[in-house]
């Protein structure tokens, strides 16, 4: 009741519902940097154990993007055994870089926006922070709408010919169906509830999706093995091959591939791993799981795929299609229920997917950028509202280049993977002084210049402008040569070797301060600061550690949290 009547006289005046919005930055001298949200993960919230990035990765493998990896790898004009070569290698890659992006997050507690300012600059990192909002925002829409696809067989499966002869009453300029509509709204409303729950409590939901999708991913394979005409076929051409893409470019394309659809998650691995309690929970078997789970899927979306096309004739690439078939030639009461329980089971797995690759990325990206009036949960609230607000319908059926462009997004983060892996474990040797990841006054050690690290930019700008051309070539394929085109083949791997590789030079000839004044002879050992919290005996920080004096205290005593607002 209380709380009915503070948002109601939050409208009263202007100045009353800037105090309702404002979060508990408002009250710290630093607003501009920090607020609970972007503060170290103080130990009650570190929930995530040793096998729940293990489960996230297994359950994001095991969904509707892993299952039809096989067909965007033998589209680049690959066999099935080739394809595999790609994914084998594509997901080794992965699984490598995962595991390093994460361990800065575990050991430090802090999330990708404020990591980040260590590598780019208190000011020089908010252009990426954003290009990572937008990525999730537009994202978030589209997999939405992808969802929605589920939710039809769901509703096959439950009402039958009611519902596939359902008439459509929308004219042809809405570029969506009634059927299609009502889908959406459904798919989009079943996510809401998980919007309002802060990541450091949702790790529960990514257990569920991780032990679910397997079972209902294998159960789909067997029963394809069994009805269909088996292995036996899988030689058979699935998908008409590229043409002109020699074999070696091919599998180069096919990594690509791989590394593209990880591309933007990887980059924000901090954003979860900060939420563990040790640094070992976002270790080497979380990589194994990316490693693993992407090359299994792979292999059994490809076999089942050639299963039934042995038998049916067609090659049925997304999983809804695959079970709207299953329900064509099985009408039966069994048939249904269990083509229902998979395709809820794929549902939860693109709710997962959302929540774990974009919307706790959107609300985090957004917390950094405006802590003084946003947290987590406010940012994924507001991406849900702003997700349905974008008609992601319009931009499937008009906007085929901008689709284009996001999947290009490789050639974005490729090369800032590189820039944050060579930073920590090269650059400064895994030592953050957290304290100052929330400073942007001059002189500061991640203020750099003018609040910008000239190196990382200039080693960004070089990686990205080796895929430029052949992003060019994607949208004007007369535009550019093969060359061109090659190179954009290597993309993620290409565009990350290249900034690494010059960042790297650039910290050697022009080094960075690792530490503050008064700790310049503080050794450089690996993670010597990351054993202390990135705090010194003789630093005190209201903001960070509630005015509590040593970094013994504030180990001892988790900092003080005001109560969240939403």
């Amino acid at each position: 009741m209380e709380q009915a009547k503070t948002f109601t006289r939050a409208f009263k005046s202007r100045e009353a519902f800037k105090a309702l919005v404002q979060t508990d930055a408002a009250d710290s001298p630093s607003n501009r940097w920090i607020n609970n949200d972007l503060r170290p993960t103080p130990p009650e919230r570190r929930t995530w154990t040793w096998y729940h990035l293990p489960l996230f990765w297994s359950g994001l493998a095991f969904g509707t993007t892993g299952w039809n990896i096989a067909s965007s790898l033998i589209a680049v004009g690959l066999q099935w055994k080739y394809a595999l070569a790609s994914a084998l290698i594509g997901s080794a890659i992965a699984g490598v870089v995962v595991t390093l992006l994460a361990r800065s997050g575990a050991r430090y507690h802090i999330g990708y926006p404020v990591f980040l300012r260590s590598v780019m600059g208190m000011y020089g990192s908010w252009l990426f922070v954003f290009l990572r909002l937008m990525t999730g925002l537009f994202w978030f829409g589209i997999q939405t709408y992808s969802g929605a696809n589920l939710i039809s067989t769901c509703l096959l499966c439950m009402f039958g010919h009611r519902w596939r002869d359902l008439r459509n009453t929308l004219p042809e300029s809405a570029d969506i169906s009634t059927k299609q509509l009502i889908c959406f709204i459904i798919a989009w409303l079943l996510q809401v509830p998980f919007f309002f729950v802060h990541p450091s409590k949702i790790q529960w939901f990514f257990t569920f999706k991780g032990i679910i999708m397997p079972i209902a991913t294998f159960g789909l394979f067997g029963w394809c093995m069994a009805e269909g005409s088996g292995i036996s076929t899988i030689d058979n051409e699935l998908t008409k091959p590229a043409d002109g893409v020699p074999l070696g470019w091919a599998i180069v394309a096919g990594i690509n591939t791989i590394m593209g659809s990880l591309a933007s998650l990887i980059v924000t691995q901090p954003d979860l791993s900060r939420y563990c309690r040790k640094v070992s929970d976002a270790g080497w078997l979380q990589g194994m799981c990316v490693f693993i789970s992407k090359c299994l899927v792979f292999f059994l979306g490809l076999a089942a795929t050639a299963s039934i096309q042995g038998v049916w004739g067609k090659a049925y690439w997304n999983i809804w299609d695959l079970l709207d078939a299953i329900l064509d030639h099985h009408w039966t009461a069994g048939a249904r229920c269990a083509v229902f329980l998979v395709a809820f089971a794929f549902y939860c797995s693109a709710i997962g997917s959302n929540i774990g690759t974009n919307t706790i990325a959107f609300g985090a990206d957004l917390t950094g950028i405006v802590p003084k009036y946003m947290t987590i949960v406010r940012g994924q609230v507001l991406c849900c509202v702003l997700g349905i607000l974008m008609v992601p319908w319009k931009i499937l059926a008009s906007a085929e280049a901008f689709v284009t462009f996001l999947g290009s997004m490789p050639i974005f983060f490729g090369p800032l993977a590189a820039l944050m892996i060579v930073d920590y474990y090269w650059v400064r040797r895994g030592n953050l002084h957290t304290p100052s990841l929330y400073k942007g006054n001059k002189g500061d050690i991640y203020y750099f210049t003018k609040g910008f690290n000239l190196r990382g930019y200039v080693a960004w700008l070089a990686g990205f402008l080796f895929g430029l051309p052949g992003m060019v070539g994607r949208f004007h394929p007369n535009a550019v040569n093969e060359a061109a085109k090659n190179m954009y083949r290597m993309g993620w791997f290409l565009t990350f070797t290249v900034a690494g590789v010059i960042f790297a030079v650039l910290a050697y000839f022009f080094p960075v301060r690792i530490y503050p004044d008064g700790h310049a002879d503080t050794p450089t050992t690996f993670e010597y600061l990351g054993k202390r919290d990135g705090f010194f005996d003789d630093d005190v920080d209201d903001d960070l550690a509630g005015g509590i004096e040593g970094v013994e205290a504030v180990k001892d005593k988790a900092p003080v949290v005001s109560e969240e607002k939403f």
